[in-house]
């Protein structure tokens, strides 16, 4: 049955009337005039959808809400209304609210393009990328002409590792709409990434030709001359540049342009100016991540509760059989933690270098693995504790599945090893599910940590956000090594120590130690490391511009020129600076 729009009190003229004033942007009237309608036209379906429209165009996410939800009442199966009804949860950051929303969309009408693309940003938000990848995969598909889902779909393949993909999927996008900012903005960004000097070149000259001297071209313009060496030059053009942070992607402009000044700075020796942009890139971060819901707390909450919970009291009843990968025999997991620009990248590209060594970059395995457990426990650890063994050995080959999803061009005989800092907050679980596991934990002068990672600019996470003030950064420092210290007390674990300042001085030595502690034999590749590095395609972390370089010695004691911004920090950081035998 086709519903009747209109009544005997409301005309096809008003309702044009309506239309016109949608058109030309004025919301306020046009929210006005159908809220005056409504009373005498209640069940009028236009008038509470276009009621949503302008309430969604003012801000006014709640109201707009309440206007979709009147309007599905009146057609429940208008599968645009649950897409604008979810596209407004989305912006409240009702997420799960929005995902039934588009769910709903889909069930109404499958071939419906948006509700794929939209429950798309929502596994991208969640950072569940191949689930993002499927929907943002699905939506072009039904709609080859998306330009927003191709854009997408390039950035899901960059999260994935599926490089070969990603500036393929913003040109494909480019073609249909030649200016489409987010497209260029998001391929300037990975030619930059991955080191694709000449490319991006030859790109900023066809970006420039398609939006003229937008401030993406004039932005990665500065970058570009940052790759090329003239860091003066750079610094100049960075600094000319006026960006309007009116939305979140120019927010985003400006906070790359201060975050690429805060390294020029750096390397000028320029210690105010970097400061000054320091603190610049993490208001602007700030202001992003609460945008976002995103709140340092979050973090420090999941601390307490490791904290909370490794007593010996709690892991006495822990089985002590070994993994069936020990009783077979199968070399041991080994794992590479660490803080936050400690030197874990290039400590990657070193041991990458091995013909005989693989290395799994920042793939989320080990929290995949508590995610799952999540869903089955609100209290997982001890949830985790009770386990039996063959439930422990399902979520281990859980963790080997997620983990060699993303390897890239794996050998099955290689020695396989996951590098992510951020695992050292979970030696608890890791230990629980390997107990054979082998931890490199790579330090580097706590100073030198705290004030990198101030100065660095990271995605929006509630770890991240705990960089955005110097005294954050050390809290968190203080607090993450607090917990592994409890651990190593508490867990018989099987650690080597490396510092990041004795592998950039004798890469042999400390190279010919961790292959000794792994069980690997010395191979030469690893003093060409470099290579290995240019010859990756992306490097995934905020080291992607270094590690590519012969070794240098210039972030050494970095902390020492700052020594004015780091002294109120200091205390917090003193005792593990004496620990782990740095000089103040």
């Amino acid at each position: 049955m086709v519903h009747k729009p209109l009544n005997d009190n409301i005309g096809q003229a008003t309702v044009n009337a309506l239309f016109e004033l949608y058109k030309r942007g004025e919301f306020h009237e046009l929210a006005e005039r159908i809220e005056s309608l409504l009373p005498a036209a209640p069940d009028i379906l236009v008038l509470h959808s276009l009621l949503g429209a302008a309430r969604s165009e003012l801000g006014d996410y709640e109201g707009a809400i309440d206007s979709y939800q009147a309007a599905l009442h009146i057609k429940p199966d208008f599968e645009k209304l649950h897409n604008s009804l979810g596209i407004a949860q989305l912006r409240l950051q009702r997420y799960d609210d929005a995902m039934i929303s588009f769910r709903s969309a889909i069930d109404n009408n499958p071939q419906f393009a948006p509700a794929w693309f939209n429950l798309g940003i929502i596994y991208e938000h969640r950072r569940q990328w191949h689930l993002a990848a499927d929907h943002y995969e699905e939506a072009i598909q039904l709609d080859p002409q998306h330009v927003e889902a191709l854009t997408a779909s390039g950035t899901a393949a960059w999260e994935l590792g599926a490089y070969d993909r990603v500036a393929e999927s913003y040109r494909q996008a480019l073609a249909i709409k030649s200016d489409h900012i987010p497209a260029w903005r998001n391929l300037l960004n990975f030619l930059e990434q991955s080191n694709q000097a000449e490319a991006l070149r030859s790109t900023l000259g066809k970006a420039r030709h398609a939006i003229g001297e937008h401030v993406v071209v004039r932005l990665y313009e500065g970058h570009l001359a940052d790759m090329d060496g003239d860091h003066a030059r750079a610094r100049s053009m960075l600094e000319a540049l006026d960006v309007d942070t009116s939305d979140a992607a120019s927010t985003h402009d400006e906070r790359r342009r201060v975050a690429r000044l805060t390294r020029l700075c750096d390397r000028l020796h320029d210690v105010e100016a970097t400061m000054h942009y320091a603190t610049l890139a993490n208001r602007l971060s700030q202001t992003l991540s609460e945008q976002m819901g995103i709140h340092k707390d979050a973090y420090l909450e999941y601390l307490d509760y490791r904290q909370h919970y490794f007593t010996p009291e709690n892991v006495a009843g822990w089985s002590t059989a070994p993994s069936r990968n020990q009783a077979a025999k199968k070399p041991a997991p080994v794992f590479i933690i660490g803080f936050p620009r400690s030197g874990t990248t290039l400590l990657d590209t070193i041991l990458r270098s091995h013909p005989a060594i693989e290395v799994a970059e920042e793939v989320n395995a080990v929290p995949g693995v508590i995610d799952e457990l999540a869903i089955l426990s609100h209290d997982h650890l001890n949830y985790l504790a009770r386990l039996p063994e063959d439930d422990l050995e399902r979520f281990r080959a859980l963790y080997f599945d997620i983990l060699l999803q993303q390897v890239q061009h794996s050998d099955s005989n290689a020695r396989l090893i996951d590098r992510f800092a951020n695992n050292i907050i979970y030696a608890g679980e890791i230990h629980r599910l390997f107990p054979d596991a082998k931890f490199i934990v790579l330090l580097r002068h706590p100073a030198d940590c705290v004030l990198s990672c101030f100065m660095q600019l990271f995605y929006e996470s509630p770890m991240n956000a705990n960089f955005y003030t110097l005294e954050d950064a050390a809290n968190l420092y203080n607090r993450v090594f607090t917990l592994w210290h409890q651990y190593e007390q508490l867990l018989d674990l099987d650690v080597l120590y490396v510092k990041y300042e004795d592998l950039i001085n004798d890469v042999e030595q400390v190279g010919r130690s961790i292959l000794d502690f792994i069980d690997m034999p010395w191979h030469p590749n690893l003093l060409h490391h470099e290579k290995t590095a240019q010859d990756r395609t992306v490097i995934r972390t905020a080291s992607y511009n270094q590690v590519t370089r012969p070794l240098y010695t210039d972030a050494r004691n970095r902390w020492m020129r700052y020594q004015k911004y780091m002294e109120p920090v200091m205390p917090v950081l003193g005792a593990w600076i004496k620990r782990y035998g740095y000089a103040t």
